[in-house]
């Protein structure tokens, strides 16, 4: 399949905001400068801003065993979520979401993705190549429990599309698997430290997007590449143009949004494409830069969102030289270039910004992220539950956890409207659920 380069306009884009974003620094920097150099006319009164916070990079994948096979998933059943309301009162005041169960510690350590299967909250690691499977009934009521063990999964966690999980292995295979049951079979190479993101696309397929290193005229660099069922590698992001982080979220029952960043050197262009099935091959739509990022973080990271019949893109990014926050872009369709973003800001700078949201149809979409409490550099790092409306205007409701180091995090909503929030580091696991208004 041949793939166009970027667009002339696109292209434009990205140079017009790399100007501007240097001139911006260069501006910020000056005006810091200048009272050391004695600049009699410059304000005194300048905010210092923002000081970023740097944190742990993701945790790097466990070492992956030559000799386990890659097979069966492992499923394993927990005690049922209670539904006994307990209301936090941390941080900013409280929180407008309720804690009805938890938070329980994980039987494992590291990052978990959460899905939704009736009655069941579905908790799915990666076990060195394979899903393995925890479930979690909704209810009737009981006590979280103490794990006497909790073996460490690897980073990063298995991405699911419908009833099959595709995981990283060892050598950086990517794995396609039933999600619950025998088998699994290797589709692909993936760079160690990045992300999947899969798609059921109809009811016979599925596809998954992953980043892989190429060397190109202009050096080493990462791509973006697809895959459907067990077909050939697609190339997914277009000539001239670096991924290094990627999702993939679904559009109806035959289509997916495929959304990509390139964190360059001073600003991180975000693109989107849609993906289909034509002829029993992947078909791409244009690839669109729907927006420019200011200077990134070294783990910058983001999550899609669906709000009504809007897809959101949502960055934890700087803002300016100054500020940091998160940027919510409501993409259009078709898609269209530079979009505007409407910005929350955090109290101060992070990295990385873990951050996670819904996808289910409803009006709003609920979204975890991680975020300093205060502006201090030393802050703490607490855990907010907030919406997100088809505007991209974000409403928060509450730290609902603090006191706790995470770099991952995950959410899923179930059948009776609870948020159900998986989080932690590569020592502990948590997984909590709140009842939360709409």
């Amino acid at each position: 399949m041949g793939h166009a380069r970027l667009s002339n306009a696109a292209r434009g884009l990205i140079q017009q905001r790399f100007v501007l974003v240097r001139r911006a620094a260069l501006v910020t920097a000056f005006a810091l400068a200048a009272p050391a150099l004695g600049c009699d006319g410059c304000r005194k009164d300048t905010p210092s801003g923002p000081v970023t916070v740097d944190a742990a990079p993701p945790p790097s994948p466990a070492p992956l065993d030559a000799e386990a096979p890659v097979d069966a998933g492992v499923v394993e059943d927990a005690a049922p979520a209670g539904d006994a309301a307990a209301r936090l009162e941390l941080g900013d005041g409280g929180a407008a979401c309720k804690l009805v169960w938890g938070p329980e510690e994980q039987p494992f350590h590291g990052p978990a993705t959460l899905a939704v299967d009736g009655a069941t909250l579905l908790v799915v690691t990666n076990d060195s190549g394979r899903p393995r499977v925890r479930r979690v009934p909704v209810s009737p009521p009981a006590a979280p429990t103490k794990p006497t063990a909790a073996p460490s999964m690897s980073w990063p966690p298995c991405e699911i599309a419908g009833s099959v999980a595709y995981c990283h292995g060892r050598g950086s295979t990517v794995v396609r698997a039933p999600l619950e049951g025998a088998g699994g079979r290797e589709v692909s190479t993936a760079a160690g430290n990045a992300r999947l993101a899969a798609a059921q696309l109809g009811k016979d397929h599925t596809v998954v997007a992953y980043v892989q290193r190429h060397q190109t005229t202009e050096g080493p660099m990462l791509q973006a590449f697809a895959t459907l069922d067990e077909g050939e590698a697609v190339r997914l992001s277009d000539d001239g143009a670096g991924a290094t982080s990627l999702r993939l979220v679904p559009l109806g029952p035959d289509r997916a949004l495929a959304v990509y960043i390139d964190a360059r050197t001073a600003m991180v262009p975000v693109h989107a494409r849609t993906l289909s099935v034509e002829g029993g091959r992947l078909k791409l739509g244009e690839d669109v830069v729907v927006f420019v990022g200011g200077p990134p973080e070294r783990g910058v990271d983001f999550t899609v969102a669906r709000a009504g019949d809007k897809s959101l893109v949502l960055l934890p990014n700087a803002k300016d030289s100054l500020a940091f926050g998160m940027a919510a872009v409501a993409l259009a369709e078709p898609m269209r270039e530079d979009m505007p973003a409407v910005w929350s800001m955090y109290p101060n700078g992070l990295d990385p910004a873990p951050i996670a949201a819904t996808t289910e149809p409803s009006d709003s979409a609920y979204v975890a992220r991680i975020r300093p409490l205060t502006r201090d550099p030393k802050s703490e790092r607490v855990l907010e539950l907030g919406r997100v409306d088809a505007a991209g205007a974000y409403t928060s409701l509450g730290v609902v956890e603090t006191g706790k180091p995470v770099t991952d995090v995950d959410i899923a909503v179930d059948k009776t409207g609870a948020v159900w929030v998986v989080y932690g580091d590569t020592k502990t696991t948590w997984l909590g659920r709140w009842a939360c208004p709409r």
